[in-house]
Formats: C-alpha cells, structure tokens, sequence
C-alpha cells in the first residue's frame, strides 16, 4: 500500500528530492502539460515497466528506472489512477506517496505547468 498523501505546498517546496511520475495517457500530458521534473508512464504501462531491464526502461521512458530506495510520488489527473499506481510500486517495493489533489490542484494552485511533452522513443 502506498505511503500517506502529499498536498500541493509540500510537492511545490520538495520538487527534486523525489521522482514524480505522471500517470496520465501521453496524449493528457501533451493537451494540459506537465509539473516539472515529473516522467510520464501511463497506468496502463507501469506493471510492464517496473518488470523491464533498465536498458529497456531508459529507451522506453526517458529516464533510469529508480531503484527501490528512492522515493517515488505519483499523480494523475484527478486523484485516482496516483492511488492505484502508488500501490503497484508499492507492491514492487518502492516507496511511495500519492499527490492526492493531482493534475488539476496543482493548475488550481497556479503550480508552474511546462508544455506536455511525454517522452517518445525512436521505435
């Protein structure tokens, strides 16, 4: 199960200290943007990509597969794809905690919002 819940000002004032994964569709991440520093892995993918090899990973997502000491944060847009994503890794042994608010608190809080472009591999 995942770790308690993180509110807008602490993911605001620790952005960094943590990997943010994003887990909208690409196509949400491209329409309404992104946080900064976050990843996109679509719910939909993240079972397959914490089983990947990190060469596999890398080329897929853009970034290094975290290791399972590091701590993670999920959101989504609204709240409920971040819970069931923190479980899963959760469940692979990461750390998690789960921006409840999402996507939407973070634009209702005029959080910085960069142009949503999910990583693409040359595949």
């Amino acid at each position: 199960m995942s770790g308690e819940d993180m509110e807008f000002d602490e993911l605001a004032s620790n952005v960094g200290n943590f990997v943010l994964i994003d887990v909208r569709n690409r196509d949400e991440v491209e329409q309404h943007g992104q946080i900064p520093g976050s990843y996109c892995i679509p719910l939909g993918e993240l079972e397959e990509a914490m089983g990947m090899e990190a060469a596999e990973f890398t080329a897929k997502y853009g970034f290094q597969r975290p290791a399972t000491g590091v701590s993670l944060v999920t959101h989504c847009m609204k709240g409920g794809r971040a819970r069931k994503a923190g479980d899963l890794l959760a469940s692979h042994g990461y750390k998690t905690r789960v921006y409840a608010g999402s996507f939407n608190d973070w634009k209702e809080k005029e959080g910085k919002i960069k142009p949503g472009k999910p990583f693409v591999p040359d595949n």
